[in-house]
């Protein structure tokens, strides 16, 4: 037996709290897969990969609720199945590893109801392929609360706020974070009279900001995702329209055209 969490944009909700006598199994996960498409050429042995991707995958349980008459059994469905079933965002948290969650969408199938309980099946589909951690990098590192082992956590000191215009920023998960399809927050502060440069040296990649920067009088400026801002106005128009992506494993950044440089990256890691 074993609890499960669902967490929304505003609360967590442990379903053996929330529903009172429902048990569930136990979850089960399909195995990870791995899409990989193949080219062919003439006079080469073998093939060559042209692409490859990991598929989406599922959690699921059985449970069981205990009901007093034939009709709590209604009213349990309606109300379960009113909080599982939705357009909102939603993710399963794995009692197993606590310090991931991953976005789900659920199905329940009904398999017997009577006067005594309902009984069923649940299937959370990770449609995105991936999970992540709870915690973003700007939070505290804590295996009492939301990290845990097996997160891709090493011995070293990493940090993910910088006064220095070289560091390195460590990506523990399995996949690139892509300000493209993943949350990534670069905050800049600093003396710039233009075109300061943030260069991933691991990637190659580059973003340049053509305008001026003065944090001395509070000006600041946000990668926010996709978006580059200047003190939360859209600023893309300045810029060279590049994008920075972190790899697994340590990405050497390199800062220059700018003085009394502060950053601060907050992001997840993602995990297959």
């Amino acid at each position: 037996m074993t609890d499960i969490i669902i967490k929304t944009e505003t609360e967590e909700i442990n379903l053996s709290d929330r529903f009172l006598k429902l048990r569930f199994s136990g979850l089960q996960r399909t195995t990870p897969q791995l899409f990989v498409e193949y080219l062919n050429f003439s006079g080469i042995t073998g093939q060559r990969i042209q692409n490859q991707s990991f598929a989406p995958f599922s959690y699921s349980t059985r449970f069981l609720k205990e009901i007093e008459r034939y009709e709590d059994g209604f009213l349990f469905e309606t109300e379960f199945e009113s909080l599982l079933i939705t357009d909102k965002e939603l993710w399963l948290i794995n009692p197993n590893e606590p310090g991931k969650q991953f976005k789900v969408k659920v199905a329940i199938e009904i398999t017997e109801k009577n006067a005594r309980y309902v009984m069923g099946s649940i299937e959370f589909f990770v449609y995105e392929g991936a999970g992540e951690s709870l915690s973003t990098t700007l939070k505290a590192f804590s295996l009492d609360e939301t990290w845990q082992f097996s997160q891709g956590l090493v011995s070293e000191d990493y940090e993910y706020t910088h006064q220095t215009s070289r560091f390195t920023i460590f990506n523990a998960g399995d996949f690139t974070i892509d300000p493209r399809e993943n949350y990534l927050k670069i905050k800049i502060e600093g003396m710039s009279d233009g075109n300061l440069t943030v260069f991933n040296a691991t990637t190659g990649e580059r973003f340049i900001y053509r305008g001026s920067l003065n944090s001395v009088s509070g000006e600041t400026l946000t990668l926010d995702g996709v978006y580059p801002l200047k003190n939360g106005i859209h600023c893309g128009i300045d810029t060279n329209h590049g994008l920075i992506s972190l790899v697994p494993g340590e990405n050497k950044i390199e800062i220059s055209n700018a003085s009394r440089i502060k950053t601060a990256w907050d992001f997840r890691f993602m995990y297959k």
